[in-house]
């Protein structure tokens, strides 16, 4: 990796990888030990924890993986489940002295699950708060625009630090939602990068970090742009490129990734940022062009 103010937390302890998926399914703890090994040799930040569906029938084996995890790496674990019985579950069976007294990782709080703000009872940890949704007049709404992200955020924030949660801003981690580039026919990740730079000069959320799953921007894409460069990874990097002047220091990633600030004049950040300027399936077919070339 070559930027190194920016935070990784290490995605692959997930089934949504197919040889984790194959672990978790078959009970391998030194799989997975060696993926925690290999992720933190990459130099991650945190790892991520998410055994799927299992974790709400078996109980028994998420606790042995978090134990399995801790007894080979030394990094704070991101527990990554919407769901506050597994939360307990996770946050009781994680030992703080194995990661030097750093914080684990709530994934993920939003206004339509506040009460799991609870769960930093049993210890205290760091938080990532969705923002992709708010309550309005008691009913969930989705977020459309980046100013509604926005203000969400605004008003979580305010919330957590004038409620005695026992949290400061560095302790949040907001997450706007980013969509796969190569099916963004509504302007989601234009959305994204304007929500981002909108709540990066809010004074108020001075010291909060911003997150996404930055994985998923090049998912469907062809491994080779028609330049020759690696084009998920050209992809991801020109998308840090256009926000991490804004406050972005975090993602859900791969360790390992050649991430990069790129040039002006980079052939995939060019062909990108003219992408998120279009609408409908323009933008589709303007990605397009990054790995086919035109004909005639």
């Amino acid at each position: 990796m070559s930027i190194p103010s920016l935070k990784i937390i290490g995605e692959r302890i997930n089934p949504g990888f197919a040889k984790s998926k194959a672990m978790l399914d078959g009970g391998d703890i030194s799989g997975l030990q060696e993926l925690a090994r290999s992720q933190t040799a990459k130099g991650c930040d945190y790892l991520t924890i998410n055994i799927g569906d299992r974790a709400e029938r078996d109980s028994g084996f998420l606790v042995d993986v978090i134990q399995a995890v801790q007894a080979v790496s030394h990094l704070p674990l991101s527990f990554d489940y919407p769901n506050r019985a597994v939360q307990e579950i996770c946050l009781k069976a994680w030992q703080p002295a194995k990661a030097q007294g750093r914080k684990p990782i709530v994934n993920s709080i939003s206004e339509l699950r506040w009460d799991m703000l609870d769960v930093l009872k049993i210890t205290a940890a760091k938080v990532v708060l969705m923002a992709s949704e708010r309550m309005e007049d008691g009913q969930p709404v989705p977020n459309e625009t980046p100013t509604e992200i926005a203000s969400t955020v605004h008003r979580m924030v305010h919330n957590i630090l004038s409620n005695g949660y026992g949290l400061g801003p560095e302790d949040l981690f907001v997450d706007v939602s980013l969509t796969p580039i190569a099916m963004d026919t509504n302007g989601l990740v234009r959305r994204a990068i304007e929500a981002i730079r909108l709540i990066g000069a809010d004074a108020d959320l001075r010291g909060i970090h911003l997150v996404v799953g930055l994985s998923n921007l090049g998912i469907m894409l062809p491994k080779v742009a028609v330049d020759g460069s690696p084009l998920p990874v050209k992809i991801e990097s020109a998308f840090l490129t256009l926000t991490m002047p804004h406050g972005l220091d975090t993602v859900l990633g791969t360790p390992g990734r050649d991430y990069r600030i790129l040039p002006p004049d980079d052939f995939v950040l060019q062909g990108f940022q003219q992408a998120i300027a279009l609408e409908g399936f323009d933008t589709l077919e303007r990605v397009r062009r990054l790995y086919q070339r035109d004909e005639g």
